[in-house]
């Protein structure tokens, strides 16, 4: 899952109930997320501040949140330098941002690792194709309003 879509779960958005059903551990998936989610979210958390649109005590209340269900509930994939090195591929093989190529190759890795087919979930759609193009099966929370 990439931070697009990981963001609904801490803010109320489009696709964000379709996502927060398929959170808990009962419903029996794994969350994948790169090591770089906390990064980029608290990115989006702090953009949000800036423009006036949370306060500050609700930023540091969807931080902490984050913290822990990185450590509790994420399976989190490290920025290793093979990781890196594929991101460079897929940047030359689709027209990807940094941080997305970074994501996806975050995905191959995890999917490498566990042998299993995983599906990527992203809200954006250039992403998305990418990530269909290398394989994978893809879902995005804004087709779930």
């Amino acid at each position: 899952m990439d931070s697009s879509a990981l963001g609904r779960r801490y803010l109320a958005e489009v696709g964000s109930a379709w996502v927060l059903s398929w959170l808990p551990k009962a419903a029996g998936h794994v969350v994948i997320v790169s090591e770089l989610a906390p990064v980029e979210l608290y990115s989006t958390f702090a953009r949000l501040q800036r423009d006036g649109r949370l306060p500050a005590a609700v930023v540091t209340v969807l931080q902490t949140a984050l913290l822990i269900d990185m450590q509790r509930e994420y399976v989190s994939v490290a920025l290793e330098t093979s990781v890196l090195s594929q991101a460079r591929t897929l940047v030359s093989r689709h027209p990807l941002r940094t941080l997305d190529a970074i994501q996806l190759s975050c995905a191959q890795s995890a999917a490498h690792t566990l042998r299993e087919p995983l599906m990527f979930v992203s809200g954006d759609n250039r992403l998305l194709a990418a990530a269909a193009a290398e394989g994978f099966v893809t879902d995005n929370p804004y087709l779930h309003p």
